[in-house]
């Protein structure tokens, strides 16, 4: 009896790891990346609203979802993409979440999209952010928008 115990310690102990693994190899299976399509953010002229639009599919997720947010910048001359804070976008499927954050002194912007708990990181070039003045004589008169690729992946994954 004294030498069964360790063998079924032992044997307990390698079917914890094994579950262990097989648990971590399904996570990372659904994990992504998040495929972003069709993505578009823009603040109108003489506006200080901001428009966001995109699509996302993941493995996690039966179809496509659309998400999108309709936010205020603080003001018409705003230079920056207004923050789009958790919660205040909105996907078509509720196991979707985002949120966008462009510094007010210019800089990368970070686009955050979480899927079933699993947040996903991209960071936005300055470059691929545009601001047009409009009217050289109306500083509030001017366009922000992106202006970077369309369809991207979010493969940087906070675990």
């Amino acid at each position: 009896m004294k030498n069964i115990i360790p063998a079924i310690v032992f044997v307990l102990a390698g079917l914890a790891d094994l579950a262990a693994t097989l648990s971590h190899h399904g996570r990372d299976d659904t994990r992504g990346p998040y495929n972003i399509s069709e993505f578009s953010a823009s603040k109108g002229h003489n506006s200080g609203y901001c428009r966001y639009g995109f699509n996302v599919s993941a493995p996690s997720l039966d179809a496509p979802t659309h998400c999108g947010a309709y936010v205020d910048a603080g003001f018409s001359g705003a230079t920056w993409l207004a923050f789009v804070y958790d919660g205040v976008g909105n996907c078509t499927n509720t196991a979707v979440t985002w949120t966008f954050f462009h510094p007010t002194n210019g800089g990368d912007a970070t686009f955050n999209v979480t899927v079933h708990g699993l947040k996903g990181r991209y960071i936005v070039p300055q470059k691929d952010i545009t601001v047009s003045l409009n009217d050289e004589d109306n500083p509030f008169d001017n366009d922000v928008a992106y202006t970077g690729p369309k369809d991207f992946k979010v493969s940087d994954f906070d675990l």
